[in-house]
């Protein structure tokens, strides 16, 4: 996902070439490793639903197999990829059948494992109190393994909940520990750029629009290379825009993401929603109507390099 386009465009030839060798010969086994890298390597770049077939016939392979831990993690991915294209109903089938597995091995940490995605789920569709209930349950069984990057993981989207509910303190310091964890993890980028985007978030509900930007850029250099990763980072970085004065920029911003977001399919969630419209709306009323329209058009004639360049520029405060 982070090395050179030329290293991605290879490695994503070199998967492909192994998924058709093994399809032809019938290698099961040997299918499901390349056939899962492809997929991933498809959502990076920016081709959702691709990605997604690639996992629905990954996951029929493992069924085949009876092979619980490789139907686990298919299960996992799709959730997250199903919660991005706005197919909630089908992330809710495969969060609730990776839980049953969960259940069924009856093992705590399986357990916890199964709620995370559930919790992604809910906290997507707003459902903030019972998101918070599932990642509370699964916490403390986190807490006491050793898998560092989970725990990471489900004090994050605690983080996220908080920052939904406007608890800035509590998202701030359930961030913070996150942090901490992931610190020692297994490196993951996308885990550190979503922690800073987190961060992004409560710096904006604190009005220091300045740390905000400093966070969503951050996060946005470290998952650049992840299509459906931007659009979130640009409007964060909209948001904060307004906040320092500069509406223009904020306005270009979120007609980048818009386009993007169209492009490849990713719809604003139901979460976010309101504080979208809220933000477009303040957006358009800091603006004359011709300027808005001239800095929309300008955002939606950006190419994604050219939107994240835009993004990643230096900024300057202007109150208004």
């Amino acid at each position: 996902m982070l090395d050179g386009q030329g290293d991605r465009r290879a490695a994503t030839d070199h998967y492909q070439q192994a998924v058709t060798i093994f399809r032809e010969t019938g290698d099961q086994w040997a299918l499901t490793h390349p056939l899962c890298d492809l997929a991933l390597r498809t959502w990076d770049a920016g081709h959702l639903h691709q990605a997604m077939a690639l996992l629905r016939e990954c996951l029929a392979v493992f069924r085949q197999l009876r092979s619980h831990g490789g139907i686990d993690m298919v299960l996992g991915y799709l959730t997250f990829m199903a919660v991005t294209v706005g197919d909630l109903d089908g992330a809710t089938r495969t969060a609730e059948e990776k839980a049953e597995i969960g259940l069924v091995q009856a093992l705590q940490a399986n357990r916890a494992y199964g709620l995370h995605p559930l919790a992604h789920v809910n906290l997507a569709q707003g459902r903030l109190d019972l998101a918070r209930q599932q990642l509370e349950s699964a916490l403390p069984i986190a807490l006491a393994g050793d898998n560092h990057g989970f725990k990471a993981e489900v004090l994050l989207l605690l983080g996220r909940c908080a920052v939904y509910a406007g608890a800035a303190d509590e998202a701030a310091a359930r961030l913070a520990e996150s942090q901490r964890w992931d610190a020692s993890a297994e490196p993951a980028p996308w885990r550190e750029a979503a922690i800073l985007f987190g961060l992004g978030q409560v710096a904006c509900l604190r009005s220091d629009f300045a740390g905000a930007t400093a966070r969503y850029q951050e996060s946005l250099h470290l998952v650049r290379d992840i299509r459906p990763e931007i659009p979130p980072r640009l409007e964060g970085l909209a948001q904060a825009a307004l906040g320092q004065g500069q509406p223009e920029r904020a306005a270009t911003l979120l007609a980048a993401a818009d386009h993007l977001r169209m492009a490849i399919g990713a719809p604003v969630l139901p979460v976010d929603h309101p504080g979208m419209e809220r933000l477009r709306q303040a957006t358009a009323a800091a603006l004359s109507g011709a300027a808005f329209h001239r800095a929309w058009a300008s955002g939606q004639a950006l190419s994604v390099d050219e939107s994240v360049a835009y993004a990643l520029q230096p900024t300057e405060r202007h109150d208004l």
